[in-house]
């Protein structure tokens, strides 16, 4: 090789080291992360609204469980951790008791999804639902000796529950 070919080659490669020590940006990133491709940003929201949601079941089982066994010991009660509940700081909670109900509303501070749960007396018998949905929810139903979902929520399932209610 040329003299000056190899001197080029050695400071071009210098510069490129100094470039790498100093955390200087030379090339752009890769095209994966900074591409008009949104797919991997619409990942990343479905992963955490299902992490959200799964989070937001847990919390819920625990409270409609909680409640039900609270009123066996006298009552509702407004006390997480008469509950054995902690909730994270990324919800907002809503909890309002009554002489015959309780409910637990969760807002996620950077999701639209909300839950909520309510615990109430049928024939002096506590029944609780958990649901899901978003805007302003309306009154839980009574279906038969059962709570259901206020209108255009969803039931909301705990994956750690299954459906005949033994724990996994």
């Amino acid at each position: 090789m040329p003299r000056p070919f190899r001197v080029g080659l050695l400071l071009l490669l210098g510069l490129l080291g100094l470039g790498g020590l100093l955390r200087l940006q030379i090339l752009p990133p890769p095209l994966a992360r900074v591409g008009r491709d949104d797919t991997f940003t619409r990942l990343e929201a479905r992963e955490s609204l299902l992490e959200v949601r799964q989070q937001a079941a847990s919390l819920l089982t625990l409270f409609v469980g909680g409640e039900i066994t609270r009123h066996y010991w006298g009552g509702f009660t407004p006390y997480f951790d008469v509950l054995g509940m902690e909730v994270p700081p990324t919800f907002e909670t809503d909890l309002t008791v009554s002489e015959d109900r309780a409910r637990l509303s969760l807002r996620p501070r950077r999701q639209a999804e909300q839950y909520l749960a309510e615990v109430r007396l049928f024939e002096n018998m506590p029944r609780g639902m958990a649901c899901r949905g978003q805007g302003t929810p309306g009154p839980f139903r009574e279906q038969g000796r059962r709570l259901a979902c206020p209108k255009g929520w969803t039931a909301l399932d705990d994956p750690l529950v299954r459906q005949d209610g033994v724990s996994h």
